[in-house]
C-alpha cells in the first residue's frame, strides 16, 4: 500500500481516479490545486508518489513538480494529461521527462495502465 498525493483541476477526474486507487488499497490524498498539494505535503504526511495533471487550469504543472522535490527530493513523480489545444501531447510528455518526471501517462488512462505506473514506481 503506498500513500498517494493526486492533484488533478478536475473534480470527476480526482473521485474517480481516488476511487480506483483505494479499490486497489493505496491511502489517496486529493488536491485540486498546487497550493492544495503543497499544504498537503507540507502537513508532515510524506507521500510515496505523486500523481499530477500536466495542466492545472492554463499553467503546467513542472513548478509543482520542483516544488514537490523540495519537500520530498526522490520522490516518484507521474503526469497524466489529456493534452491542451495548443501544446502537442508529445511536447508535453518529452519536456516533462526532461524535467524529471519518472512516467508520462495519457487520459483516458484504463484502471490497469494506471495500477501498473504505479506499482512500477513505488519502491
Amino acid at each position: 500500500m503506498a500513500r498517494i498525493l493526486l492533484v488533478d483541476d478536475d473534480s470527476a477526474i480526482r473521485r474517480i481516479l481516488s476511487l480506483l486507487l483505494n479499490q486497489a488499497g493505496h491511502d489517496v490524498a486529493l488536491a485540486a490545486s498546487e497550493a492544495e498539494a503543497l499544504e498537503e505535503l507540507g502537513n508532515g504526511e510524506a507521500a510515496d508518489i505523486c500523481i499530477l495533471d500536466f495542466w492545472l487550469g492554463k499553467d503546467n504543472s513542472l513548478k509543482l513538480m520542483d516544488n514537490i522535490r523540495q519537500i520530498q527530493p526522490n520522490i516518484p513523480i507521474l503526469f497524466l494529461s489529456g493534452g491542451n489545444e495548443t501544446v502537442p501531447l508529445e511536447a508535453t510528455t518529452a519536456l516533462a521527462e526532461m524535467q524529471g518526471a519518472s512516467e508520462f501517462l495519457y487520459k483516458p488512462i484504463s484502471a490497469e495502465a494506471l495500477l501498473q505506473a504505479v506499482n512500477r514506481n513505488v519502491k
